[in-house]
């Protein structure tokens, strides 16, 4: 009752009780057992006391923030599979949960210690311990979320499907570039689905007629964190450091199954070299922690491999067989294209016979030697079945038929990839050897910029000889050291992973920050160890080879791109050069009618978006039509619906700051500075992955806005109580200030303590989130961090005013002078930021803006809906949504024609969109505005009826075209569009005693 009569809720506003004072009648809220009210009642009391708990740490010394504990909780784990059957106080792993039932119970989070009324700790914690619990599997939460990382995951493997088929399922003959046929894009899809299938998943994701990896010894395939924003990009990053593996190891190399003879013995190659090349003896690989795991060597076995170098005049394929049918062997003679075998000739351990030399490496990842195919058996094969286990081949016996990998008549394309994913899950996700974690390298590889290349050299060498630092003891030398101890070309491994990396987007698609934390990790710096073919960005092809064309057929590569450049970012730049080309042809219309404006300029826009577009911050890039799966166009739109926005914003006040603009009974309240149209900018939190870039409200903080642009309203403030107790209001008809009786603004203020986060920038944006989100990113935090985007030695958060104008750091007794830091990139800055990270990254229920953008150009530009979407989208943004709708059309008529030049346009050097370029179809504008329904925006009559009453009215801007102050021209052409924008409160205009609306009219 009391809100309703303070005027805060209407009878009309849902989910409220207007009729019940709670203070006079508590037992309301029990009383008519109205179950919408009891939850109500709940719920807000968790919003009130446990959402917004943040307090001292008695017992550290430090701060207990919930939302930061509750985000430390979930990335945690949340200890699902914990249960307590006593009440422990203090135990670590439900800390948590101790502290969240103390605020409710006690009102703070570490009774008994701070609760100063006596009583003991919070009652009932072991109930609530499995409460949770049960809560938490009941909505399926743990699985569910697990299940839906794999699905992210594949999905975005999904979505590429013709990148992978073209650019990377390929093999190399002397004519480019052929698609294999032997790796497809279906079989590793499914063996991907079938190894990363979480052991308790439900049936509906992963139906029981089809058969699934599950090792009691091992995880699933790793697919990414389920508790992490982003967090399928770890498991991406493992899949494709998979596949970049493979590419090197079999794919590339003629599309192998079985490896290949190619090490020579003084410059011969040996027919021996079945048993082992480079000094390893496969049939000697045991498995030192189980010898009974190996395979046997069974002297008598006779197998030849199936596939071989197709190259004219290679070696031809491995075999091995007993003495008794292959006494000796030579050597692989190129000139007559056959074996000479007058004389026995040695491998490199000497061995001049192939018996019991059947282990050679087959598979994706050249799966090698007893020990590997025994595993492979106990736990994919015929052993695993015969002993009661869950096995994927139960009638292969890889023991005594290793060929089965590659020569399988009914599972030879699935057994491709299974037995290198196995090799992976056993071998690569399991080592921890030496300091080296892999999945803790992984972690910090992908919140990296996935381009450490000392941790792909690793990865390289486990796969290839067992160990992150060779040689490698483990690598299977008959006499240790030997060639075979070391990797084979790793810088060739980077170049590879490099290309898949950015084939796939993963460098695109996901910030240089770690998924669940606010802190990114520095951007590793090159390594020392690639010195040689070790580029950012690898070439467009692999090294040209030498042999003759394999007898496959060459399938024709994707267009795009053509020839890969040497960076990735030079590619990034041509494209930003097209772009500010195609708008520089464009100044005339763009200066009059879009940057209407003395602050913001089009030169000084195309100046920081260079950056933002080409190099990006924390893996986030303003989009203007990068990447595979957009064009010049996509670009296009989303740079008019930015300066659409804008035009509502900083660009119409000729303002860096917000400006004081919302009337209130026809009056303009001081404390509009805590938020206008009902907004309290302290309260704009961030969401819970980003809490720890807020702002702190210091209540303390004194600051006076710096400029008002054409408004001529009177300056923001931000003051703490005990120098202004209260403020009051500016009344534009008199233009006096009074400051005698408290006024408060529409959400009740009366004071501005800590209310110093009004809008700037080109987009005005706001609060403690926006802020300090840009803070973070650029501020005094991200230079304390050591991350590469930190560029202001300035606390954005303890001097908002810098934001907007240069700013002075005082002379210290480290630095002698004060030191002036130039700002003026800022007031752009912090709204491409904004809309690179927010704006382009919403994808929420129905609405996903970069599909929508994309749907949009594509369907021809005429539905209207999208910027209605936006305009739900971002706050504050419904109620000028008509005015920024016109201005969007407006800007795509004027980015979509021809530019006015004698000259023709040069068009971009990237392809466009496949889809023909539309020109808006709506009609020009003719008279109407916007509130009846047309598509130009017009300013009021000031010559018409009203005029005198609006004369001299500060908040209006001018000259108006065709107003007083304007000359007419005899020769100007009639606009679609005014020179000057004006923005209108839609809000629901109200007469006050004056005669005026009292909502803005700006």
């Amino acid at each position: 009752a009391r809100a309703f009569n303070d005027g805060r809720i209407t009878l009309s506003t849902p989910g409220v009780f207007p009729d019940i004072d709670f203070c006079d009648a508590p037992e309301e809220v029990c009383l008519t057992n109205d179950e919408d009210r009891m939850w109500s009642v709940a719920m807000f009391e968790w919003a009130e006391r446990v959402q917004r708990y943040s307090a001292g740490d008695g017992s550290s010394g430090g701060h207990w923030d919930y939302r930061e504990k509750l985000v430390e909780f979930v990335n945690g784990g949340m200890n699902t599979f914990e249960y307590y059957a006593d009440e422990v106080v203090t135990d670590r792993d439900n800390a948590f949960i101790h502290a969240v039932s103390s605020i409710v119970d006690r009102g703070c989070h570490d009774a008994p210690r701070c609760y100063r009324s006596g009583g003991g700790p919070a009652s009932k914690l072991p109930k609530r311990r499995v409460a949770f619990n049960i809560a938490l599997s009941a909505l399926n939460i743990p699985t569910m979320r697990t299940e839906l990382v794999v699905e992210q995951a594949l999905d975005h493997l999904r979505t590429r499907r013709e990148i992978i088929e073209s650019n990377l399922l390929l093999y190399l003959t002397d004519q480019g570039f052929s698609q294999s046929q032997r790796y497809r894009y279906d079989d590793i899809l499914d063996a991907l689905y079938r190894f990363s299938r979480p052991y308790d998943a439900s049936d509906v994701s992963y139906p029981s007629n089809k058969t699934y990896f599950y090792s009691p010894d091992h995880p699933p395939l790793y697919m990414g964190d389920p508790y992490m924003r982003h967090g399928h990009k770890y498991g991406l990053s493992n899949v494709l450091l998979f596949l970049s593996n493979g590419l090197q190891l079999s794919i590339e190399k003629d599309e192998t199954c079985d490896e290949l003879n190619e090490h020579k013995v003084s410059g011969k190659l040996p027919i021996s070299n079945a048993c082992g090349q480079r000094g390893l003896s496969y049939q000697d690989m045991a498995c030192e922690d189980d010898p009974d795991m190996a395979c046997p060597v069974d002297p008598n076995m006779y197998i030849t491999a199936v596939t071989a170098d197709r190259a004219f005049g290679a070696a031809p394929a491995l075999q091995c067989g007993p003495k008794y049918r292959i006494p000796s062997t030579g050597y692989w003679n190129f000139q007559t294209m056959q074996e000479s075998d007058l004389e026995a000739y040695a491998n490199d351990n000497a061995r001049v016979d192939v018996e019991g030399c059947c282990w050679w490496a087959r598979g994706v990842l050249q799966t090698k030697g007893t020990c590997s195919f025994g595993r492979l058996n106990y736990y994919l094969g015929k052993r695993a079945a015969d002993e009661g286990r869950e096995s994927l081949f139960s009638g292969i016996d890889f023991c005594s038929n290793p060929e089965a990998v590659c020569g399988s008549a009914s599972s030879k394309h699935e057994l491709l990839w299974m037995s290198g994913l196995f090799e992976w899950i056993d071998r690569v996700q399991s080592y921890d050897q030496g300091g080296f974690n892999y999945m803790e390298e992984l972690r910090k590889f992908a919140d990296g910029t996935m381009k450490d290349d000392v941790f792909i050299k690793r990865v390289g060498a486990i796969v290839q000889v067992g160990c992150h630092n060779p040689p490698c003891e483990s690598a299977g030398c008959l006499n240790f050291p030997c060639d075979g101890a070391y990797p084979v070309d790793e810088n060739a491994g980077v170049r590879k992973v490099y290309r898949t990396f950015f084939e796939l987007d993963l460098w695109d698609s996901f910030p240089v920050s770690p998924g669940g934390s606010n802190t990114p990790t520095p951007a590793p710096s090159q390594s020392p160890l690639c010195q040689t073919n070790c580029t950012e960005f690898p070439s467009s092809s692999p090294l040209t080879p030498t042999a003759s064309p394999s007898k496959a057929p060459v399938v024709p590569l994707s267009s795009w791109p053509s020839e890969s450049p040497t960076r990735a970012v030079d590619a990034r730049i041509s494209y930003f050069e097209d772009l500010s080309r195609h708008l520089k042809m464009r100044r005339a219309l763009i200066d009059s009618e879009i940057f209407v404006s003395k602050l913001y300029t089009l030169n000084g826009f195309l100046d920081t978006l260079h950056e933002m577009a080409t190099e990006g911050v924390d893996g986030v890039r303003f989009y203007i039509g990068q990447g595979r799966d957009g064009s010049f166009n996509h670009g296009l739109v989303n740079i008019a619906l930015f300066l659409a926005h804008a035009m509502t914003r900083g660009i119409s006040w000729d303002s860096c700051e917000e400006v004081n603009h919302q009337l209130v009974n026809g009056k303009l309240p001081l404390s509009n500075a805590c938020g206008q149209h009902g907004r309290s900018y302290s309260d704009d939190i961030c969401p819970q992955t980003d809490a720890a870039m807020e702002c702190a409200v210091n209540p303390k903080l004194n600051v006076v806005q710096s400029s008002v642009g054409n408004s001529g309203s009177p300056r923001f403030f931000c003051a703490p109580t005990s120098v202004h107790p209260f403020t009051g209001y500016y009344d534009p008809l008199s233009d006096t200030t009074v400051s005698s009786t408290p006024f408060a603004n529409q959400a009740g203020r009366k004071d501005v303590e800590g209310c110093c986060f009004w809008g700037r920038g080109i987009l005005l944006n706001q609060g403690v989130c926006d802020i300090g989100r840009f803070n973070h990113v650029f501020g005094l935090p991200a230079l304390m961090d050591g991350r590469s985007s930190g560029r202001y030695n300035i606390d954005f958060c303890s001097h908002p005013e810098a934001l907007c104008s240069s700013f002075t750091i005082p002379a210290t007794e480290f630095n002698k002078f004060p030191t002036a830091i130039d700002t003026s990139e800022v007031r752009y800055l912090i709204g491409l930021l904004y809309w690179a990270d927010y704006v382009q990254e919403y994808n929420w229920g129905y609405f996903d803006y970069m599909e929508e953008l994309k749907l949009f150009f594509d369907g021809g530009m005429k539905d209207d809906s999208f910027v209605d979407q936006f305009s739900q989208i971002v706050i504050d943004s419904s109620r000028d949504g008509d005015l920024r709708k016109a201005n969007f059309k407006r800007i795509l008529e004027i980015l979509f024609t021809e530019a006015p030049t004698r000259s023709p346009t040069p068009r971009p050097t990237r392809p466009p969109s496949e889809k023909p370029t539309f020109r808006p179809t709506y009609a020009p504008y003719a008279g109407s505005d916007v509130i009846n329904g047309g598509y130009g925006f017009r300013p009021p009559d000031l010559n018409g009826p009203g005029q005198n009453e609006l004369e001299g009215n500060p908040l209006l801007p001018g000259p108006f075209p065709g107003g007083q102050d304007s000359t007419p021209n005899p020769n100007q052409q009639p606009a679609s569009i005014p020179n000057r924008p004006v923005a209108i409160d839609l809000s629901g205009p109200r007469q006050n005693n004056n005669g005026l609306p009292s909502n803005t009219i700006v």
